[in-house]
């Protein structure tokens, strides 16, 4: 919780000093009262071990405009309670399945692998939520505090924890997007991963040999399917987790890294933060492949006390799926050396990213960190710990050139890149099927973890099964609008085991998702800058339009595109359209915002909406990976290059900027103007065409085709496109 201090200590002794926060609304005996501009937030009840805490044992501060704390300690680790006068609607906690409105919900903050039906469980809970009354609430904590919002009493939220100390952070907006930036800003903005990393990914549960390696990446090529990212996931260790890779299972470690390099992919390799002293193998080709003793980096882990302990001070052992094994303790600065030290191997080995499975504090009983804190403030903050240590190989060996995928987390992660939903049944289910997925992916937008995703199929899939072809286009459609767009199954399938129709949908919206790639670096870029997600939920932009507020299968994806993903079978779906001027993306009709409409939905097709006068940014559907040029040997395999798309659409001409800080957009003197970096432009015209263009006072050959008009040339510094309908 230190930490977190410190965060807001620096970002309020850059710009003025803290100072007493002033009340316009007098405190009571039992409350507290933080004034608001939309209105004044009692905070009432504050109690701890069912005493009564006064108003005046309750330190309050302005950290900064709009941003409140208040605070308490006490000597030793006890319950905590307080209670919020609000009825309204609730949206926050990380990512969940369940709602994103938790009104009349209790939420644990507690990071759970709930393998089936998830609910409103998480494995990586933010202790933040957005109310439509018009602030936000940050409990500093890592404890299982409990969110009772209005379940047991209509008129209140009652939240409990415990810990020591009592540190909340009340924001000010009342606009959602003012009270995300004022968040993000005190618990980190999100980084900015590479540019491959936005590049599809291919994964299986477990590849038998180096002929489905090569299978993977070859397939992908042959079949016309960007991709940047081939992960392979356990095992491919000698034991786990050893960082060796296993010779038994790929014979020449080596020469498959350095093919999977020149064919244009980054490596991305599994782990977790046990180390085994007894190893349960099971999948079928490797299982006689790996021993069933202790990992060779065990004892000199548990020799030099790298280990969290049972109070006897022995290894904690804990029974995983892979086994049994100790945790890393991450609370001792010199076991997180030694993991670093473990995990480089990996990088001399040449990976890339890394994939932090597990690691939402999976020990039971009485166990003791080197740091001496209580096990009951270590549950959340142990993935933190985890995540925060991979980090570091990430910017210190790979020189910020790499990525995690994390299953686990909490504050102090959730801007890191990226996490990914856990496990997934490939079904329709509202247990644990693609439409909770959906809703887990927009709760993680709202609290301030942009960079979600999912594993695209669903993982958990034991069987084929019939019309299993169609939820992997409808999930193909809706990762294709999501910020990784990654093919992984517990069957090992690929995109071409679902015949051809499905493969063919899958070529078509993988090469858009690549070939958008601007317009979603652009996107991750606002997120940097205010923590606005990627994929916003209807709620967040339109938070007193209450049909929007309802909408948990709809979402913006970035500043100008609406997806309504069909999460069943159906060809048909209704599609709210909150306020604004729409278009249709594949005919074009033209729709006013502020009402439902029925949208045609064949299996090929997802109802994606655009904004009208939106310029959309594009690179060329030939770009198959992301990886730089110079990185790689294959000349087959293009990479991104100076070529760049600008798509216009009807209405009124706005001026964006793009990724590379191109401004495109309404010029003087100029139907459009360009100013920035040079390249290579097309600007494509959809659904209009004009009668001529020229290009700095000279006549442009326009190309006509279907529904659009393009013209090309090459951009110096300032262009000048005057256009003539």
């Amino acid at each position: 919780m230190i930490r977190y201090l410190c965060v807001a200590v620096l970002l309020v002794s850059s710009a003025a000093a803290w100072h007493p926060l002033s009340a316009t609304a007098a405190d009571t005996k039992d409350g507290v009262a933080v004034p608001l501009a939309a209105a004044t937030l009692q905070l009432t009840s504050l109690s701890f071990e069912g005493k009564p805490l006064p108003a005046s044992a309750i330190a309050k501060r302005e950290l900064a405009p709009g941003v409140h704390e208040l605070s308490n300690s006490e000597p030793s680790v006890g319950e905590f309670e307080f209670h919020i006068q609000d009825n309204s609607s609730y949206y926050g906690f990380g990512e969940r399945f369940n709602a994103l409105n938790q009104e009349h919900h209790i939420i644990l903050n507690s990071s759970r692998d709930t393998a089936k039906a998830k609910g409103g469980n998480t494995y990586a809970p933010i202790p933040f939520f957005m109310s439509t009354r018009g602030y936000g609430l940050w409990l500093d904590t890592y404890s299982d505090a409990t969110f009772d919002l209005n379940a047991t009493n209509p008129e209140e939220i009652i939240v409990k924890l415990e810990s020591s100390k009592l540190r909340i952070i009340v924001i000010d907006g009342p606009q959602f997007p003012l009270i995300l930036d004022r968040f993000t800003a005190l618990v980190g903005k999100p980084k900015l991963p590479p540019y491959w990393a936005f590049a599809p990914w291919k994964s299986r549960d477990y590849h038998v040999s180096e002929r489905d390696v090569y299978e993977d990446i070859d397939k992908y090529r042959q079949l016309g399917l960007p991709a940047s990212v081939l992960v392979i996931d356990s095992p491919w260790e000698t034991n786990y987790n050893t960082f060796i890779m296993n010779e038994k299972q790929f014979a020449d470690p080596s020469e498959m890294v350095r093919r999977i390099h020149e064919e244009g992919y980054k490596l991305c390799l599994w782990l977790t933060p046990f180390i085994n002293v007894h190893t349960h193998a099971t999948e079928p080709g490797i299982a006689d492949k790996i021993p069933a003793g202790p990992a060779s980096n065990y004892a000199e882990a548990a020799t030099k006390g790298y280990f969290v302990e049972e109070k006897k001070g022995k290894p904690y052992l804990g029974q995983w799926w892979k086994g049994t094994g100790s945790l890393i303790d991450f609370t001792n600065p010199a076991a997180r050396e030694w993991w670093k030290k473990q995990v480089h191997r990996a990088v001399v080995l040449g990976a890339n990213a890394f994939k932090d499975d597990d690691g939402e504090g999976s020990f039971l009983g009485d166990v003791k960190f080197a740091s001496g804190e209580d096990p009951r403030m270590m549950r959340n903050r142990y993935s933190v710990l985890y995540n925060q240590t991979m980090e570091e190989v990430v910017q210190n060996d790979l020189h910020g050139d790499g990525v995690l995928f994390m299953r686990s987390g909490s504050v102090g992660t959730q801007n890191l890149p990226f996490t990914w939903g856990g496990d997934n049944a490939a079904d329709f289910s509202l247990d644990n099927g693609l439409p909770t997925v959906v809703i887990a992916g927009l709760n993680a937008g709202l609290s301030g973890e942009p960079l979600w995703t999912s594993d695209l199929g669903g993982y958990l899939k034991s069987e084929r099964t019939p019309d299993d072809d169609k939820l992997f286009i409808r999930w193909t459609e809706y990762a294709a609008f999501s910020p990784v767009m990654e093919v992984h199954s517990q069957m090992n399938l690929g995109p071409w085991d679902y015949g051809p129709e499905a493969l063919a949908i899958f070529r078509r919206y993988s090469v858009l998702h690549m070939s958008l790639f601007p317009y979603l670096y652009a996107a991750a870029q606002e997120s940097a800058r205010d923590g606005m997600p990627i994929m916003r939920a209807l709620a967040l932009e339109n938070q007193d339009d209450e049909r929007a507020r309802a909408i948990a299968d709809e979402y913006y994806y970035g500043p100008d595109l609406l997806v309504a993903p069909v999460l069943n079978q159906a060809t048909k779906r209704f599609v709210y359209l909150p306020e604004g001027d729409w278009l249709d993306y594949w005919t074009g009709a033209k729709l006013r915002g502020g009402q439902t409409v029925s949208a045609d939905a064949p299996m090929s097709r997802i109802p994606l909406y655009v904004r009208t006068g939106a310029i959309l940014p594009e690179i060329p559907d030939d770009i198959m990976t992301l990886v730089p040029r110079g990185q790689y040997s294959d000349t087959n395999v293009k990479s991104l290059d100076d070529r760049r798309i600008y798509e216009i659409y009807p209405g009124k001409l706005r001026t964006i900027t793009d990724f590379e800080g191109r401004k495109i957009g309404s010029g003087t003197g100029a139907d459009i103007g360009i100013s920035g970096k040079p390249a290579e432009v097309t600007l494509r015209w959809r659904f209009q065409s004009p009668r001529s263009v020229t290009i700095n006072g000279e006549d442009a050959t326009l190309e006509r085709s279907q529904d659009r008009a393009s013209v090309r040339f090459r951009h110096v510094k300032n262009t000048v496109i005057r256009v003539h309908w």
